[in-house]
């Protein structure tokens, strides 16, 4: 009978069985392994095997500018860069704004408005509890928008305040001395009543904040607004998340789940996504005294303002 002949040579099989040879294949091997992962993510090639992220951005209480103090939510500033940040960063495919705010200074809304407008990536808006004015405003400028049924949003408006305490002070028996050169420089001062045509200035200034508050909402939300129905509801009114729904004002009704589900669906991320939720970081010893400093200061400016001087009034976009 023939003997049968090695499927291998000799020399192969004694190349096979050395432990040297076979912990350098090993080496090539995962060398190329390396070379081939440095490839894709030098070319941004996207591949299943690497899952994009969801960053979900708290927008929380209200919208203003400066220093946030020991709050444990993002001022105005801060938000635009976290956004910027988020939209900047090669792990994240979509975002998430979880919104739970009632609005804010006009000006403050806006740098966070137009960040999210500059954003090339997906941007999904969740309404928690109070999505309304200024956080409305956001959540318009953001691609989509879910909300819960009873979540309290619209109230599409501006408004200012400022105090008359001039009948309290008569009774009191103090009388304010007030000093300007330029009539209508101590406008919206609390020592006396503003004139007619101080009157007509700061409402000049509520119109026309209000008149772009509109324009943006309009813009942002083409094709799903209908121009006459929107004038009907942009007066201020706040409307639940499914009357929201029926005016165009939102999306979809739905959970947190959803909007991070619809963020997925956006940015094209196939299966479960990995959800990063961003937060402030938390606040050491000496960031308690800076931020004790910030607040001591800045309450020490404000009574300044308040007894020595007069204060503009603030144009807000808030409920």
């Amino acid at each position: 009978m023939t003997p049968q002949k090695p499927l291998w040579p000799e020399s192969s099989r004694t190349f096979l069985t050395n432990p040297w040879a076979v912990l350098g294949i090993g080496v090539l091997l995962l060398f190329a392994l390396l070379l081939l992962f440095s490839f894709v993510l030098l070319l941004g090639i996207e591949a299943s095997v690497f899952s994009k992220t969801i960053a979900v951005i708290p927008v929380k209480g209200e919208i203003a500018s400066g220093a946030s103090g020991l709050s444990e939510w993002f001022s105005a500033e801060e938000l635009a860069e976290q956004i910027k940040k988020a939209d900047e960063d090669d792990r994240i495919g979509a975002i998430v704004l979880d919104i739970d705010s009632p609005g804010g200074t006009i000006v403050a809304t806006k740098q966070v408005v137009y960040q999210v407008r500059k954003t090339s990536k997906p941007v999904v808006s969740y309404i928690g509890e109070v999505g309304a004015s200024g956080g409305y405003y956001v959540a318009a400028a953001s691609n989509y928008i879910i909300a819960d049924e009873d979540s309290i949003t619209a109230s599409i408006g501006v408004i200012s305040m400022y105090p008359d305490i001039n009948g309290l002070l008569d009774k009191l028996g103090i009388k304010m001395n007030i000093l300007t050169e330029g009539k209508n420089k101590a406008i919206g001062n609390p020592f006396s009543e503003p004139t007619e045509e101080q009157r007509q200035i700061l409402q000049s200034l509520l119109s026309e904040a209000f008149s772009h508050f509109k324009r943006d909402i309009l813009d942002y939300r083409k094709n799903k607004l209908d121009p006459v129905r929107f004038e009907e509801i942009a007066d201020g009114r706040i409307m639940s998340g499914t009357q929201a729904k029926d005016a165009g004002l939102i999306d979809e009704l739905g959970t947190r789940q959803d909007a991070i589900d619809k963020a997925a669906e956006l940015a094209g991320i196939q299966g479960t996504p990995l959800v990063e939720y961003i937060r402030r970081p938390q606040l050491t010893l000496i960031d308690l005294f800076a931020n004790a400093g910030y607040s001591f200061g800045s309450g020490f400016q404000q009574s300044l303002i308040a007894n020595g001087g007069s204060k503009t009034p603030t144009v807000s976009v808030s409920h």
